[in-house]
């Protein structure tokens, strides 16, 4: 398919990429030949693109009719091109003040193409059963983009990286709820993270991501917290109780005092926001979140900063594996690769083996084939509790995993399961 734009905004974008080194680098890997109306125009990006691809320059006007003579079709007159390099140079030069405005034509452009490309492609894998396929192509496409970053290079931008290092301050740092955990990650945990929290079932995983998304809340965080096993009213509710200190067993009788009590932390918080999603059990993979991100972010313009997924092991990865240990390990790099691509902390769940239940402490030995998954996080905690401690409202998170500051120490907490608060015990 051809652009659709006019022929003085294709002659803008061929000025602009033989010209702009900057702009070049953005759209060069959106732009097909064949997506110019006219065949001069899709000569001559052909031949700008061949020159930097060996040189690592883009070619002066000399050297692109140079070039064009040397590959120009039978019945083509070198004339032709000529004239229309004349015409590109000779354009109303204040419209080329705003690069910008091309580059997000080009990237729109593209962006609708490759979806276009991608369900013809999905059409024929689903006839196939191709199921898996469908969502790489679908991904692909959705990760189209104009954004350049070629990384860091360690020896030139030794100075810059030593300015970040120093600069606390200019550090995005996501507290906890538990202040001691905060102060030994000097702050909280940083974006591009994957934090974890490990117990056996029915001991209080979801609700300590409930807890720890009300906290961020608090920070004027936006959340996207993802269920996979709860309903979203469920986990809506869990909410009420832990942001109104409403006990549960009284939500539905005075819906009024709750409004209210919303109100003013919506009031005291006015940045935070909260979107809660729930997708059917085991059915979901990082591809249905990627999804997720993009619609909320074209139709709400909504980018969470945190990302809460309750839990690991009721998504599934996104290529078949042939363990579960494998799968688990899997989801986990998937998770942290959606952390790093969207800039947000992620925050997820994961059950220990058979013998978490029976031991005092949990650690990672408890996670027995599936340590592979604590490998790939950056913060791990798990949740201890006798029955004594869970008959007197207490609870012991030990960090079992911290890559960037202290780790294995135990940390006090106290539960109100009347509102489903989670707090840390001053000693």
């Amino acid at each position: 398919m051809a652009y659709n734009f006019s022929e003085n905004i294709q002659r803008g974008i061929l000025y602009l990429l033989k010209s702009n080194k900057d702009f070049y680098a953005q759209i060069v890997n959106l732009v097909k030949g064949n997506y110019f109306e006219y065949p001069t125009h899709s000569t001559l990006f052909g031949v700008v693109k061949k020159h930097y691809e060996k040189y690592h320059s883009l070619p002066n006007d000399d050297f692109i009719i140079q070039d064009v003579r040397a590959q120009k079709r039978d019945g083509e007159l070198l004339s032709d091109f000529e004239d229309e390099l004349f015409r590109i140079n000779n354009l109303d030069t204040s419209s080329l003040d705003n690069p910008e405005y091309f580059l997000d034509l080009i990237e729109d452009f593209a962006k609708k193409e490759a979806m276009k490309q991608a369900i013809l492609q999905c059409v024929t894998f689903i006839k196939e059963d191709r199921i898996e396929e469908t969502e790489e192509v679908v991904r692909k496409a959705l990760t189209v983009s104009r954004d350049v970053d070629t990384g860091q290079n360690y020896f030139t931008d030794f100075s810059d990286r030593w300015r970040r290092m120093l600069d606390v301050s200019s550090k995005t740092k996501f507290k906890t709820f538990l202040p001691s955990l905060n102060n030994a990650l000097e702050g909280g945990l940083g974006s591009k993270e994957l934090s974890m929290v490990v117990a056996p079932p029915g001991v209080g995983k979801s609700l300590f991501l409930v807890n720890q998304a009300v906290d961020s809340m608090m920070e004027g965080r936006k959340v996207l917290y993802v269920s996979l096993e709860m309903s979203e009213d469920k986990i809506a509710q869990r909410f009420d109780s832990v942001m109104t200190l409403i006990p549960q067993s009284r939500l539905g009788t005075d819906p009024t005092s709750v409004q209210e009590r919303l109100d003013i932390f919506s009031n005291n918080f006015p940045n935070s926001k909260l979107i809660i999603k729930e997708f059917p059990t085991g059915n979901a993979s990082v591809n249905n979140i990627r999804s997720l991100l993009v619609q909320l972010k074209n139709y709400e313009d909504f980018e969470p900063d945190v990302l809460v997924v309750d839990y690991l092991e009721l998504l599934r990865p996104t290529r078949e594996v042939l363990a579960e240990y494998h799968a688990q390990q899997r989801i986990a790099e998937e998770l942290r690769g959606l952390a790093v691509q969207h800039d947000f902390l992620v925050w997820t769940a994961t059950q220990t083996n058979r013998q978490g239940r029976s031991v005092k402490l949990i650690t990672d030995a408890e996670l027995a084939d599936a340590y592979g998954k604590i490998r790939t996080c950056d913060f791990a905690v798990s949740l201890n509790q006798t029955e004594e401690e869970f008959d007197e409202g207490s609870m012991r998170v030990y960090v079992m995993k911290s890559r960037n500051s202290r780790q294995r120490f135990i940390v006090p907490m106290e539960v109100d399961y009347g509102v489903l608060r989670m707090q840390e015990v001053a000693i």
